[in-house]
């Protein structure tokens, strides 16, 4: 990631900001396991990162409500993306924002959420 993509990471403290802000969607990526070991960021949904572009572009604004408690997000809505560490946030980031979506990516991921939890 190129030094001007830094606009588009997200740190702790505007995640904390984002959470408040329905407008947002945040998007655990990591695996269905690590989801059942850890639960996922409060407010996200969970998308698995091979099922991301898929979700988003093919889900029936009623299949993604039913699915997910949240409205459809469009190429418009803020959209941040989260795992681990931010590796893989990362990935699939790049890959909707080739896509044309408005995308960020949470880099400290679950670890840094957790350490800064029991801080």
């Amino acid at each position: 990631m190129s030094r001007q993509d830094e606009k588009f990471n997200i740190n702790y403290e505007q995640l904390l900001e984002a959470q408040k802000d329905n407008s947002i969607l945040i998007i655990d990526v990591r695996e269905q396991s690590e989801i059942n070991e850890t639960g996922k960021l409060p407010g996200s949904i969970h998308v698995p990162m091979d099922n991301v572009s898929n979700t988003l572009q093919n889900l029936s604004e009623e299949d993604f409500m039913e699915r997910y408690g949240k409205s459809k997000p469009t190429k418009l809505t803020k959209i941040i993306f989260s795992c681990r560490s931010g590796k893989r946030s990362g990935m699939v980031q790049q890959e909707m924002q080739k896509l044309g979506y408005n995308v960020y990516n949470y880099t400290g991921g679950w670890m840094d959420w957790e350490n800064k939890q029991k801080a």
